[in-house]
Formats: C-alpha cells, structure tokens, sequence
C-alpha cells in the first residue's frame, strides 16, 4: 500500500480549541447542534413525572400512551429504555414454617406452587407478622408455570438435627452418604444449641439435587456440619397462599413523585432507591428488583419518603406516619419494630437535622423526631406556627422551605420563630406571596450554595446563602414548565442537576449555553442613583463597564433617567439603547505558566451616552444561544452636573 503526501505538517498535532478568541467556532456550533439532536424524549405523553439519579444512572417516570399506566425509563447510550418491573404474586396465609429469604438481600428461595409453577423468590414485602398472618406481594423471576388463586406456596426444607457447626446463607451442602447437593436460603434453629452439639431445626434450600438419606452428615466444604433428620428430604413445606394470579407489574398514572436512596445492609450492594407518586405504593429499585411496598395501609398511597435510623418512612393524608421495621424496609409488623405517628395535619416533607434528629413538617407547623426506633421515639413540636409548603424543602447547611411568611429555613425559625424577621426573602415580599401557593418543586445547588424553587407558570426564584448569610435572590423564567428535579452526584463525583419537565424531556439544569437550543434572554436593572446631589440635574455622557466574560459577546445598555421620565417637561433623550462589544477573559494554561501574562482579568468596556437627569438606572441586557454566562462586576459613570431642578 502507498500513501501519497499532500501536504507537510508544521509540528506536532493539536487539539483544536471550540472557543477561538473566546468566540465559538462554527463547527462547534455543529458539534453541540449535533449531540442535541440525539437527546429523545422520555416515551409516553404528558409531564414527566418524576427523575431520580441513582447508581449513576438517571431515571424518569412518565405516562404512556393512553394514560393507562405509567413507566420507569433509564437513560441509556442510545434513548430511554423502560424497566421491566417483573413478575408479581400476591400472598396471605402466612405459617410458622418458615420465611422465604429474596434474592435482593441473599440467596433466593424457591416458591413451589400447589400446581407445579415454581419461581425464584427475588423480592418481598408485607405487613403483619410471618407466623401469625401476614400478608404481602413477592417478585418472581425464572417462573416455570402459572401460579393461581388460592394455591398453597412452600419451598423446600431441608430437616437437621445434631447441629455442631454454623450453617449459613449461601453455603453449598453436599450428602455425606448421598451426594446430593444444595445451596442454603436460610437457616432456623428451633431447639438445641451449636456449642451443645444438638441444634435442630430447618434449612430452607434451593437447587437441590435430589432425595437425601436420613441421618446423612450435611458437609461444607468436606466438614460435617449435622445431620439429615428424615427419610424424604428436603420436604415441600407450606409457608403462604396465593392471594391471586401472577401478574405483571404496573405503575398508575399520574401523580408526583419523591425519592431517597440509602443502605440498609451497610453493604454496597444495599444501596437502594425508594420512591412514593402519591397514587400507587411507595417502591424500591436495587437496580434488578422492582418491588412494591406493603404497609397495610387501607389506601396505600404514600405522598412523601424518608429514610432515618435504618427505618423507611412514608406519610398518609391526614397526618399518619408510617414506619418500616428496623433494617428491614420491606417489613411492616409492629413485632419487628414497625410502628405510626400522627401528627394530626397532611405531611409536608421530611428532612434530617444535625444529630441524627428528622424534622416532619406540615404546612402550619414543625416537629422533631428523636431517639433510634418505636422504643424510644420521641416527638416534639418545634415550632407553632413555623410550616412548609409541600415539595419546598431542602437541606443545605441547614433545611431550607418556603413557609406562608417567605422562605426560611430551620436556623431562622430556632431563634426567630414565625415573626417576619425569620424570613429571608422579606425583600421580594409580594412576589413571594403572590407565586407561594403555585410552589411545585425545589432543588439545591450545591455548587453555588443556592436554594431555588418552581412555580407552575415556568418562574421561579433562587436564594444564594453562604455562612448562614442571605448573599440574594433573583426571579427567573425559564423557557419550558418544570414538574420535578434531582440534585445528584455523577460517576466522577461532580454534581448534576436534572429536571423534568411538561413536555417530557428531561433536561440537564445549568449546562450548556441555551434554551434547549432556544436564546436564553437576560437582564439586569440598577436602582435610580442621583449621585450625591438629589435636586442637581446632570448631564451623563459615558458608562465604563468591568466585566468578566469568557466569550466575546454583545450587551445592550439602556439608561433611564429620573425615575423612568416622571417628571414633567421630561428629560432628553427619554430613552437610547446602546450596544457595547465586550471582549472575553478565559484564562489558558499558557497565561497561567506565563510569568508576562497580559491576560485581560476583568474587561473594562466604555460606552458614550447622552442623557441629561437629576438620576439615572440603566438595563444591561443580552441574549444568546453560545454565549457563555457573563458577570458585572462594577460600573464607573461620568457626567457634569447642569444645575438645580427648578
């Protein structure tokens, strides 16, 4: 083969830059209008419901064609792709015999049924107790037959006695006499002890091989551990009934949705997403099992979750609290430490404070659980008077929620209480008052110590608090409505901030340069200033500007003078537009190893004006698709004064 040169290289290859002068260069114009055209739109119709990122993944609910039903998408390389959510059973009847062990937590049972389905036990919830009745639903996978109404489940259990040695979860058995072999779901020891050599009890099995032989040592690993006590085992042995056929699970539609994810296990595999949507039962995802929890609740459709103190939370309508059993978020029996509180008022949010301490809120007032489980809860009220509108709190250094006053936070109603002076947003008082009751979400940005809320009309507000300092806050509108967000950390660690939105895209918040592709239009407005002399008229003749930009962009500057031209006769000109080019400052790994940097730090830009008042504000405003942020940091106005206004 032969190459022909056509031309000569002049040094080694380089990475182009997409800024060239800080300018976007035109095929990275391309390059981004390209990757945006690959962003799909979660399949179904209306709003995106929920988004959650969970084992760096992100996932979305929204409603499917028809509004039937909804699903759970996961974003993948290639679009959207929806999560089967499995196989369900429903069950009661529960026995003594024994309680199957999920996949999700350890080996998995197998579920025989009276018919001759069987399945592979992969998750399981229910309330009550096992040996007394409970009642639930249980996720199968590699299901061979129908399971069906009424139908009695067991699984085999392998019957010992002359226990000397520990047995445990995921040992593989072998027949001393047999061979036959087994691998172990769970153990019970129902009399008898290991240290006294006579332990006696079941082994519930699964892959079993074939019949054992009574007496038989049960070895791991070549060491006998006890022996086989019974002619035909393992036996099937009863442990529920089925409440129901098989059937494939389901989202409803509709509904709002929240989320935590925590470790129950204290494993890395435990790390578990649950979620409420306020129409169908609290969940959990582990990232292979999709399981629906069962409280026992009459309307089981929780409105807000937490995790706290290895329990899982839900809240009703009506003020009860529901709690899960320690360590155990898929168990709802006050035997094993499930328990409710009330509060007498819907549930607003939950959130956790220092020590360990969780604040339940509603909308009128504020309490503080203490204390490790149902043995010794402790709820206190906080603060009468001190509420949070739904979906409005966040934890930051502190939790932060838009009360009926303003937005505040759980440091300013500790010594302020209810009074105005709690409230950090008294400075934009009637807007806040005026958007409160269209509150529909929240996010923390931690990135830039923000608090930002979502109104249903694509407005919102965002508060900058740094060292329990209120540093701002600014409204904001934003091109399409948003309905839910998430605030996470991806593979790397950075943070990510995604929104749903009613269109059904999910967007990445506060990346990029646009609109989805659209102008993002912005402005800034000064307050009036008369520059030490109130009643001296003044000619103003140039506008310097400091400002830091990493591209070369365009601002347009419009002055206003006394007041936005109140007085009569009023002032010359009314109003002008002035255009200023401002040049960019990125910084470069050159400048920074370059002793003679000449890198411009903040960009000084004059622009000529004519206006004659006793005070002037102007607008800088700009709007771009490319063009990267841009911040004021001061201003220098010149002008002579005319005399005084007569």
């Amino acid at each position: 083969m032969g190459l022909l040169a056509t031309a000569l290289s002049d040094g080694p290859p380089v990475e182009r830059e997409i800024y060239s002068g800080a300018t976007i260069v035109a095929e990275a114009r391309t390059a981004i209008e390209d990757q945006r055209s690959k962003i799909s739109i979660v399949p179904g119709e209306g709003s995106v419901l929920g988004v959650w990122v969970y084992g760096a993944n992100v996932y979305a609910f929204r409603n499917k064609s028809g509004g039937a039903t909804a699903g759970m998408y996961k974003s993948t390389s290639t679009g959207w792709s929806e999560v089967d959510l499995g196989t369900a059973l429903n069950f009661d009847g529960t026995v003594t015999a024994g309680e199957p062990v999920p996949g999700d937590s350890g080996t998995p049972t197998t579920i025989v049924g009276n018919g001759g389905a069987q399945g592979d036990l992969m998750g399981i919830s229910y309330s009550g107790s096992w040996s007394t009745g409970a009642k639930g639903v249980m996720v199968l996978t590699n299901i061979t037959g129908t399971f069906v109404d009424n139908e009695v489940l067991k699984m085999p259990l392998l019957a010992f006695d002359t226990g000397s040695v520990e047995i445990s979860e995921g040992d593989s058995l072998v027949g001393g006499t047999s061979g036959k072999t087994a691998t172990v779901t769970s153990v019970t020891i129902s009399s008898g002890t290991l240290a006294g050599g006579d332990a006696a009890g079941y082994i519930s099995v699964k892959n079993n091989s074939g019949t054992w032989t009574n007496s038989e040592p049960i070895n791991i690993n070549g060491i006998q551990h006890a022996l086989v006590n019974g002619a035909a085992e393992p036996a099937e042995v009863t442990v529920a009934k089925a409440d129901g056929t098989q059937y494939a699970q389901t989202l409803q539609p509709g509904g709002k949705y929240e989320f935590s994810t925590y470790n129950f296990r204290g494993e890395t595999t435990g790390i578990t997403m649950y979620g409420v949507n306020t129409v169908d039962n609290g969940f959990s995802w582990d990232g292979t099992t999709f399981i629906k929890m069962q409280t026992g609740m009459t309307t089981d459709t929780p409105e807000h979750v937490a995790t706290h103190q290895k329990h899982l939370f839900f809240s009703f309508p009506n003020g009860s609290i529901q709690h899960s059993s320690i360590v155990a978020p898929n168990k709802w029996s006050a035997l094993t430490g499930a328990a409710e509180l009330g509060i007498g008022d819907d549930v607003s949010g939950f959130s956790t404070e220092v020590n360990n301490v969780m604040s339940i809120f509603t909308r009128n007032d504020a309490y503080m659980l203490y204390g490790t489980s149902s043995a010794d809860w402790e709820l206190r009220k906080f603060h009468a008077g001190a509420g949070a509108i739904p979906y409005t709190l966040q934890k930051m250094d502190q939790t932060f929620f838009l009360d009926d006053r303003g937005i505040t936070s759980i440091f300013t109603v500790q010594y302020f209480g209810d009074f105005q002076s709690a409230v950090a947003s008294d400075k934009i008082d009637p807007y806040i008052q005026n958007k409160k009751d269209n509150a529909i979400d929240s996010i923390k940005v931690r990135a830039k110590n923000q608090y930002r809320l979502f109104f249903d009309d694509k407005t919102g507000v965002e508060m900058t608090f740094i060292n329990k300092k209120n540093q701002g806050l600014m409204p904001f509108t934003l091109a399409h409505q948003i309905n839910c967000t998430v605030s996470a950390e991806d593979s790397n660690g950075f943070e990510v901030l995604y929104g749903g939105f009613d269109d059904g895209y999910v967007r990445r918040i506060d990346s990029g340069t646009s609109y989805d592709g659209e102008e993002v239009s912005s402005f800034i407005r000064t307050t009036y200033y008369h520059y030490n002399s109130p009643g001296m008229r003044k000619r103003f003749r140039e506008l310097g500007l400091e400002i830091n930009a990493d591209t070369t962009t365009t601002l347009t500057v419009t002055p206003s003078y006394d007041f936005g031209g109140t007085y009569t006769p009023k002032t010359v000109p009314v109003s002008s537009s002035y255009e200023v080019t401002v040049a960019a400052d990125q910084w470069s790994e050159t400048d920074i190893s370059n002793s003679s940097t000449g890198i411009t730090v903040v960009a000084s830009e004059r622009v000529r004006i004519n206006g004659i008042g006793t005070n002037m504000g102007f607008i800088i405003s700009n709007s771009s698709i490319y063009d990267k942020p841009i911040t004021l940091q001061g201003g220098i106005v010149e002008f002579s004064n005319r005399g005084v206004r007569r």
